[in-house]
C-alpha cells in the first residue's frame, strides 16, 4: 500500500529547493503518494519539474533572532508592519483544511519537512509521524562557541520554536559531527545533486551571490576584488543589478538557472557565501571556496569547516593580497578537497535514507 506523504518545502535560498528536489527525485522512486506544500514564490520552481504533483500554498513565518534567541520584540514589529498582510494564522488555518484532505478526502499518513513550520504544526495538531531532512540541525549537537561575536543560542531557539519533536532527523552535513550514536537521529553526507565534472578552465571563477541577502556593500566588496584580476573570467550570479561593474569585460552577469550547473563544472574556484549546500556541491566537485558570511550561526560554522579541513578560505579583509593568496593555493585546495571527500563521503545519502524509511515507516523503492 502507497504510503501519502506531505511534504513541506523551505523556500529562503536556493539551498533548500535544491535540496528538496533532490529528496523528491528519490522519493518518487518508492511506493508514495506525495502532496508538496509550497509558497507561492516557489510554486513555479515546483509546477516546472514536478506538475503532475499536487501543490498547496503556505506562507512562511519570518521570525527575528539576537544572541538571547528569539526577538519577540523586533519580530512583533516587523509582523505588524509586514508588507504582505495576510495574517500567519489564517493562511496557516486555510492549509490545514487543504491538508487534511489532501489525497483525494484523505489526511497524509506521514509529514516530512525541510525546516518548514506549517506542515509542523499540522503534523503535531493531526498526530502525525513527523520527519525532518534538512542541515540546520546539525547545529543542536555541535559546541557551544561563539564566532565573530554570534552565537549557537539564537539557531537553536528557533530549532525548538518551530520543531522541538520530530519522530525522525535526518541530518545533511557536509563535515563529520562526532557525537554518540542517539535513537531516532542519522547523520547522511550532503543532499545534493548528481553534478558533472567536466575539464578544468583555469581562467573561469564563479561568483554566487545568494538571494537570501540584499547587502550591496557587502556584495560590492567582493565585486571591487575583482576589478583589477583581468587574468580571469568571473561569471557573477545574482538577482541584484551591478550596473557600475558592467564596464568590466571580464566580469560576466547572470541569473541563476540551468547554467549555474554547467558553470560550476569547470570552473577553477568559487567565491560565494557560505551556505552549506552550494559548498557541498563545490566538494562534490573538487572546487576550492573563497568564502564570506552572513550573520548567522550556520553560515559562520560552515565558513570554519571549510578552513578547518583546508577546503578553501574565508574572506576577512576583502583585498587583493588576500584575494591573491587563495588563488595562489588552489591546486592545494584542490588536493585536499578530494582526499576530504573520499574520506568522509563513503555512502551514498539517498541509499541511507531510503534504508531508514523503509526501515522505520515502510517506504520503499517500487
Amino acid at each position: 500500500m502507497k504510503k501519502r506523504i506531505l511534504l513541506g518545502a523551505n523556500d529562503v535560498g536556493n539551498g533548500h529547493i535544491s535540496r528538496q528536489k533532490c529528496i523528491i527525485h528519490e522519493l518518487l522512486k518508492c511506493n508514495v503518494e506525495l502532496v508538496l506544500a509550497v509558497t507561492e514564490k516557489s510554486r513555479v520552481q515546483y509546477e516546472a519539474e514536478f506538475p503532475e504533483i499536487k501543490k498547496i500554498l503556505i506562507n512562511i513565518s519570518w521570525i527575528q533572532c539576537n544572541n538571547d534567541g528569539i526577538d519577540f520584540k523586533e519580530t512583533l514589529h516587523r509582523y505588524r508592519n509586514r508588507i504582505r498582510k495576510k495574517d500567519q494564522f489564517e493562511s496557516f488555518l486555510e492549509f490545514a483544511v487543504e491538508a487534511r484532505q489532501c489525497f483525494d478526502g484523505c489526511p497524509p499518513d506521514i509529514v516530512m519537512t525541510d525546516f518548514e513550520a506549517n506542515v509542523t504544526w499540522f503534523a503535531y495538531a493531526m498526530n502525525l509521524p513527523l520527519i525532518c531532512l534538512d542541515q540546520q540541525s546539525k547545529l543542536l549537537y555541535i559546541g557551544e562557541e561563539e564566532i565573530d561575536g554570534i552565537t549557537i543560542v539564537r539557531d537553536r531557539a528557533l530549532l525548538r520554536f518551530y520543531f522541538p519533536k520530530a519522530d525522525y532527523r535526518f541530518i545533511s552535513s557536509f563535515f563529520p559531527i562526532d557525537i554518540e550514536k542517539k535513537e531516532g537521529i542519522t547523520f547522511l553526507p550532503p543532499i545534493i545533486r548528481d553534478l558533472k565534472k567536466e575539464k578544468l578552465d583555469r581562467s573561469k571563477i564563479v561568483v554566487y551571490f545568494s538571494p537570501f541577502t540584499n547587502d550591496v556593500k557587502l556584495l560590492k566588496q567582493v565585486l571591487d576584488m575583482m576589478t583589477e584580476r583581468t587574468d580571469y573570467h568571473f561569471v557573477v550570479y545574482s538577482k541584484l543589478e551591478f550596473k557600475d561593474y558592467e564596464q568590466y569585460p571580464h566580469l560576466t552577469f547572470k541569473s541563476i538557472g540551468e547554467s549555474f550547473e554547467k558553470d560550476i563544472s569547470d570552473c577553477c574556484c568559487i567565491l560565494s557565501s557560505a551556505g552549506h549546500q552550494l559548498i557541498s556541491e563545490a566538494i562534490s566537485l573538487d572546487i576550492p571556496l573563497y568564502v564570506f558570511t552572513f550573520s548567522t550561526y550556520d553560515q559562520k560554522y560552515c565558513a570554519k569547516m571549510v578552513e578547518k579541513y583546508n577546503l578553501g578560505k574565508i574572506m576577512r579583509q576583502f583585498d587583493q593580497i588576500e584575494f591573491d593568496a587563495f588563488l595562489q593555493n588552489l591546486e592545494l585546495y584542490r588536493r585536499n578537497i578530494s582526499a576530504f571527500r573520499k574520506k568522509y563521503w563513503t555512502d551514498s545519502w539517498s541509499d541511507i535514507l531510503l534504508g531508514v524509511l523503509s526501515a522505520k515507516f515502510g517506504i520503499s523503492r517500487l
